[in-house]
């Protein structure tokens, strides 16, 4: 049997039953209602009043004097009607889905507190203003068992619908999308204290007060004992419910949260579901809003190194060492510049030459960052690299030359690669000493930039490489700083002192070998 409902059964529809079983389950809330009233509500006027033989209510079906269970009475018809009425959208969309009827139920559970409450001072309502007009004036006993049985619906509503809230995360996914659950969404929510005192006053104080009263009256036990007893084992039912509550709605999600902020620490940008709107929601979308900044800084400083150099770009979002004003540093400045570009240019396309450009640069600036240095600027075919302690080269001088020989090794690679129309030649000029770092253009337009004479002189350098016919020379002032960590690794000879465009004095040089 069990069987053919499987397979002539409409497989949709019993999955849209599934994702809204948890919504269904909310509908039992009336039958605790009346557990609650029932017993409350009879238990405080034989409290109240000394007489075992009162606990009635003039709108309650089939009891008597002294009656123990369920009340059915008025207010609980009409509380399962208005339930029925509130929960109808469900019904409509498990046998035809509709986005008017989802829209209906999202609401509906946006404001689920409201809307209980509501159904609650109507139900009440009823309960008192109907005898008002059969009977007359009612005793003061009535309207204080009234607001007794109240108190402990009002908090037998606050832990069972968070102790289902708590778990509908089925029930959530299917009626929002992701991104709708990673922001707050608008609605009624009670604060987290209400929920712990609700549950402490209306199951533990109450209780306490109301044996406090039996025994202040000298009630006889055995006229009380049956609904004493149930009054307890539901109080006792609802502090355990609502210490599920507490744990499920809570401490759940506060470890969650703890292990996603691990991982964003970790640089995984993960993002937490919302499922309502009362505290914890509010930090699960802070802490959503966060990722997105974090991402959004990613995105910003991987596109601003890409324009300007990753490590700069660091240092100017900290705005903690680069100082934006310019300062003076110590720093080793490269400049490496393809030999005969006119003429090699001459031979591609547009596509083809910034094609070429970029797979050269691919492979012949790995060797720079690779070794703390920071691609300052690509002018055409030239790049310019700076090595200085302010941006993590404390060995600046030493760093550029290893860099320039890595770029040597990688050029072969490229040339070996068969990814050019010829063969690619370069020169590379290596000067250290003094500069100036900052900011320099107009108020609309910066650019984060190096000047100084030891720009100018390894400029200078590396368009004199053709002439002593090798790629890579480091001046005198370079290879002195760098030649205590270089040691026996790289060997140097000599070219003598040099004039170079722009400089009075000549400068002594070395090749690389």
């Amino acid at each position: 049997m069990k069987g053919d409902i499987i397979l002539f059964g409409d497989p949709e529809k019993a999955a849209r039953k599934e994702k809204l079983r948890e919504f269904f389950s909310l509908l039992y809330i009336p039958l605790f209602l009346g557990f609650i009233y029932s017993s409350f509500y009879r238990i405080t006027m034989v409290a109240l009043s000394g007489d075992p033989n009162i606990g009635g209510g003039a709108l309650n079906i089939g009891m008597g004097p002294g009656h123990q269970g369920l009340n059915i009475g008025l207010p609980f018809i009409v509380m399962v009607l208005m339930v029925y009425v509130w929960a109808r959208p469900a019904y409509l969309y498990v046998r035809k889905p509709d986005e008017k009827l989802k829209a209906k139920i999202r609401r509906r559970l946006g404001n689920i507190y409201r809307d209980a409450f509501l159904m609650l001072v109507i139900s009440q309502g009823l309960a008192l203003a109907l005898p008002i007009m059969l009977f007359g004036a009612l005793p003061w006993q009535i309207w204080a068992a009234s607001g007794v049985a109240f108190a402990g619906q009002a908090a037998l509503l606050i832990a069972h619908i968070d102790a289902h809230l708590s778990r509908q995360k089925k029930l959530m996914v299917s009626l929002y999308s992701s991104e709708e659950l990673s922001s707050l969404r608008p609605g009624f929510s009670i604060p987290i204290y209400l929920k712990i005192s609700s549950l402490v006053i209306g199951f533990a104080i109450i209780p306490f007060v109301l044996i406090y009263l039996l025994f202040l009256n000298r009630v006889p036990w055995d006229t009380f004992a049956g609904d004493f007893g149930l009054m307890l084992f539901l109080c006792g039912v609802l502090l355990l419910t609502g210490v599920s509550t507490v744990y499920n709605g809570i401490q759940v999600p506060l470890d969650g949260l703890i292990g996603k902020m691990r991982r964003v620490a970790g640089g995984e940008f993960v993002k937490t579901h919302v499922f309502f709107s009362d505290e914890i929601a509010h930090l699960k979308a802070g802490f959503n809003d966060m990722v997105d900044g974090l991402k959004e800084r990613e995105a910003l400083q991987d596109t601003f190194g890409k324009y300007l150099s990753i490590e700069i770009a660091r240092e100017l979002i900290k705005n903690k060492k680069v100082n934006l004003g310019g300062e003076d540093m110590e720093a080793a400045v490269m400049f490496c510049d393809i030999r005969n570009f006119t003429p090699l240019s001459e031979k591609m396309s547009a596509s083809m030459l910034v094609e070429f450009l970029n797979n050269y640069f691919h492979y012949i600036t790995p060797p720079i960052t690779a070794n703390h240095g920071v691609i300052n600027k690509f002018i055409g075919d030239a790049v310019m690299a700076i090595y200085t302690p302010l941006l993590g080269s404390d060995d600046y001088a030493a760093d550029a030359v290893r860099a320039a020989v890595g770029m040597r090794k990688a050029l072969a690679e490229f040339n070996a690669a068969g990814k050019t129309p010829g063969l690619v030649d370069f020169g590379i000029g290596i000067h250290s000493g003094k500069l100036v770092g900052g900011n320099i253009g107009t108020v609309s337009r910066l650019e984060y930039t190096f000047i100084g004479d030891t720009v100018n002189i390894a400029s200078r350098l590396e368009s004199r490489t053709k002439d002593f016919n090798t790629d890579i020379l480091v001046s005198g002032p370079a290879l002195e700083r760098a030649r205590g960590s270089l040691g026996e690794t790289f060997k140097f000879e000599a070219m003598g002192k040099a004039a170079l465009k722009g400089k009075a004095e000549p400068v002594e040089i070395y090749k690389v070998l």
